[in-house]
């Protein structure tokens, strides 16, 4: 996803430093930094609402019916355990290979 924010409207030049400046410069800049802003919030909060959401690692489960919620998983020195439904656990065994 491209971003929306635009840079390039804010005169990074401005002001001018032993000059008198006109203060629709400063309204222009704030102007464009405050909708800069804006869109920057936007951006975040649809990244937010789109981001994968790392598992939640649990203890191993003592049963294949232990409680547990879809999407966890815990591990042991033999095996990856995976929640797949409510109080539902899948195992894995390690094997070299």
């Amino acid at each position: 996803m491209a971003s929306n924010i635009n840079p390039t409207n804010i005169n990074i030049t401005y002001p001018i430093a032993g000059q008198d400046n006109d203060t629709q410069g400063f309204r222009d800049n704030f102007s464009n930094i405050k909708n800069n802003f804006l869109v920057a919030q936007s951006e975040i909060t649809a990244l937010q609402a789109n981001v994968s959401v790392s598992p939640h690692y649990s203890s191993v489960p003592i049963t294949a019916t232990s409680a547990g919620t879809p999407g966890q998983l815990a591990y042991d020195a033999t095996h990856l355990y995976l929640c797949i439904a409510t109080n539902s656990w899948v195992r894995a065994s390690f094997a070299s290979w």
